[in-house]
């Protein structure tokens, strides 16, 4: 068995009693689990997945099953059973069968898994596909609880061997598996902990999927490493009601909570949705960190204003700059060091953060000082090092960079040079901390100016009747001028009364006072027809090439 597989079942043995976790179900009551219940469930599965012989070195068992105990006692009992596990996203409950068993298909020829485990409906959902799996297929709900002995709990493993694989978003382009070692999920551990001083007494409480990095790691992973309580949700409950979230923070006094930066947005829209719903006790909340790149002070702002009663302050915000290649966090700054600065707008397309207290200038997030584990660099196109206040790409190495894309040595050698991890986003280091900008394959450049996907995006969200987290910005070609055309397609927010078209129109004029430029197109599409990654991210080059085929 791996180490850090090894010390994650040593505390739930050393802790029996201790609650692990609870779940919250939809329509159910809480179901609170202890490190016992844990314990069996994982032997259940880890006998099962034993029972046609010891797996071959680094053989993956892929976990395709929903939040709770049993996502849970999967992945363990996989390690326990001397399986490299990794989990894939269950079906979504408004994704069409179809599209989803032809993306598990590919996923699943991608990764080329050794054994599954799935629930009776992913199972029925796949059909024909389930089969072709092969002979090495697990119903979750036909494993029953066992005491198995098979494999001891020692931590003399390889600390270079792969324990465990997660993936890439898939934000631009097929998922990708990541290989993680011990030593690297161990020394992020430990850097991670110290960054926002863990400990035992805390409580993390998410409803984050646990097959990206921010929910597997932050979510899962460190609350195992670190014996903290986990209070989980489902996604799609969260969607639904996303103000249980609270809910559960105040009625299980949780410390802990990581989010995307769409979602702070989302949930000061469900407060003033909600009308008197609240306020909440949100005081025993440690940090709030929003985990994007980047980080949007008008998403930030909004979640302040909405939950001031509720006990929230700005105290309480971190922010952090992470990706799977990493383990997941590469910078973190602490509670109560939450940074902004406001650059000149015409500087900063020119890719210099040059300040600008007043009003009119643009408001960034730092997303915190790198990891005591991790370097950071930012480098021109041509790889040659930028001073501080400088916008360029983001290289970073260190003890929990990835050793590269498994069965894609030819991906992985185009993102690690000489020891750096390209990592294809934009920033800039100021007085030490780093402020994310974008992607950088994803500028629009209109008129030889650069703009930001992510900042228009968000400019777009401030206005009344656009659904937070539902707007997508991009580029197209335009012959006639001879560069790029701004095109922006958001879906109306389902509270609104407005017609589209008033909405669009206060869109362009709002695009057009804030960055001096003129949006191309400004559309409002249908609901759930923009794309998004697992992660929840915009998946900007899918939407961009949907419009291009069915739009434009």
């Amino acid at each position: 068995m791996t180490p850090a597989g090894a010390r994650s079942l040593h505390r739930l043995t050393s802790e029996p009693e201790r609650t692990v976790a609870i779940y919250l179900h939809g329509g159910s009551p809480d179901e609170p689990v202890a490190a016992a219940r844990v314990l069996s469930r994982a032997s259940g599965f880890a006998g099962a997945l034993a029972g046609e012989g010891r797996p071959r070195p680094a053989a993956v068992a892929a976990i395709c099953l929903y939040p709770g105990l049993n996502l849970h006692a999967a992945w363990l009992g996989a390690l326990w059973a001397g399986y490299v596990p990794t989990m894939i996203a269950p079906p979504s409950p408004r994704m069409e069968p179809a599209k989803y068993a032809a993306g598990f298909r590919a996923m699943a020829g991608h990764l080329g898994a050794d054994a599954w485990v799935l629930d009776d409906a992913a199972a029925g959902l796949l059909g024909a596909a389930a089969g072709d799996l092969g002979r090495r297929v697990l119903v979750a709900e036909a494993v029953d609880d066992a005491a198995w002995a098979g494999r001891t709990f020692s931590d003399t493993g390889d600390l270079d061997a792969i324990a465990v694989l997660q993936h890439s978003s898939g934000t631009t382009g097929l998922q990708k598996a990541i290989g993680l070692t011990s030593r690297q999920i161990l020394a992020h551990e430990d850097a991670y902990a110290r960054a926002l001083d863990m400990s035992a007494r805390d409580t993390v409480v998410s409803w984050l999927p646990l097959y990206h990095d921010m929910g597997f790691v932050a979510c899962f992973l460190m609350p195992l490493l670190r014996g903290m309580r986990l209070v989980e949700m489902s996604p799609f409950d969260w969607v639904r009601q996303p103000l249980r979230l609270l809910d559960a923070i105040q009625q299980y006094s949780g410390t802990l909570c990581w989010l995307p930066n769409f979602a702070f947005a989302f949930l000061a829209g469900a407060r003033e949705r909600a009308g008197d719903r609240g306020p909440w006790d949100l005081s025993p909340i440690r940090a709030w960190t929003n985990s994007s790149a980047p980080v949007m002070a008008s998403s930030v702002a909004r979640f302040l204003e909405a939950y001031a009663d509720s006990g929230v302050t700005r105290n309480q915000l971190t922010a952090s700059y992470a990706m799977a290649e990493n383990v997941y966090a590469v910078t973190q700054s602490q509670p109560g060091a939450f940074r902004e600065a406001r650059v000149d707008r015409e500087a900063f397309s020119r890719h210099v953060l040059q300040p600008d207290p007043g009003e009119a200038g643009l408001a960034l997030v730092s997303n915190g000082p790198a990891l005591e584990t991790t370097e950071v660099r930012i480098v021109t196109p041509e790889g040659a090092d930028l001073p501080e206040g400088r916008g360029g790409e983001i290289l970073l190495r260190g003890a929990c960079r990835f050793v590269g894309y498994v069965g894609r040595p030819d991906l992985t050698a185009a993102a690690i040079d000489g020891g750096w991890y390209h990592t294809g986003d934009l920033g800039a280091l100021l007085d030490g901390e780093l402020f994310v900008t974008g992607r950088a394959k994803d500028l629009v450049i209109v008129q030889g100016r650069n703009f930001y996907p992510g900042d228009l995006e968000a400019a777009a969200a401030e206005i009344p009747g656009v659904a937070p987290g539902r707007v997508a910005a991009f580029g197209v070609s335009d012959e006639a001028t001879g560069t790029e055309k701004l095109v922006i397609l958001f879906e109306r927010d389902s509270g609104s009364d407005d017609p589209e078209s008033a909405i669009a129109l206060r869109l362009r004029a709002h695009i057009a006072q804030t960055f001096n430029c003129a949006a191309g197109e400004v559309r409002a599409v249908p609901p759930r027809w923009l794309v998004k990654s697992t992660s929840g991210k915009v998946a900007r080059a899918d939407n961009r090439a949907k419009y291009l085929a069915h739009v434009h």
